[in-house]
């Protein structure tokens, strides 16, 4: 009769090792037997490998990779579930922006101007979180409302940020318009 040390796991069993080992989040081969032990993971005829033949099997069958795959697979699913929630916020603040334009008009409609600061307020808010809400970015209200130094400092900061992460920013040059002329000449 063959000796049990002399037959070899099977690859369900293998496999099946590396899921918990993935589950337990990637523990060395002492941990990871201590762990096997603990929850009696034992193959048909009742064995445990050794933390030796459990680095081997990590290391040939390329556990690592694999898991280092599926960790990129659930930040994926984590990143998709992350935009989908901002995406539903946004909805929901640009309703409820149309919300509060919709009552506010009603109010004016129905009381009239007299005692409608309320209503107003409720209309330029409602209105501002709908814009915001729907696509127009905090950036670009903000640059509508920069004088031209501020926003030649905000262009010369982002080039900045750009050049040093090695992007290109491709444009024409445009000189300044001197006194009279009304054109402006580019290179």
């Amino acid at each position: 009769m063959t000796e049990l040390r002399f037959v070899k796991y099977t690859e369900e069993y293998k496999i099946k090792l590396r899921g918990i080992w993935y589950s337990a989040e990637r523990p060395d081969g002492s941990k990871f037997r201590k762990l096997l032990l603990k929850e009696n993971a034992v193959d048909e005829y009742g064995r445990i490998p050794h933390r030796n033949v459990l680095n081997e099997w990590r290391r040939d069958m390329m556990w690592d990779f694999w898991a280092d795959a599926l960790d990129t697979r659930v930040m994926t699913i984590e990143e998709n579930d992350l935009v989908t929630k901002k995406a539903d916020m946004l909805k929901r603040h640009a309703d409820l922006g149309w919300e509060l334009q919709l009552n506010g008009m009603k109010y004016l409609k129905e009381s009239g101007f007299d005692t409608s600061a309320s209503a107003v307020a409720a209309i330029i808010k409602g209105a501002e979180l709908e814009r915001e809400s729907r696509g127009v970015g905090e950036m670009m209200i903000k640059m509508a409302k920069m004088t031209d130094t501020d926003l030649v400092q905000e262009i010369l900061k982002l080039s900045a940020r750009a050049s040093e992460n090695n992007q290109i920013i491709d444009s024409d040059e445009v000189l300044p318009v001197e006194d009279g002329d009304d054109t402006a000449s580019t290179t």
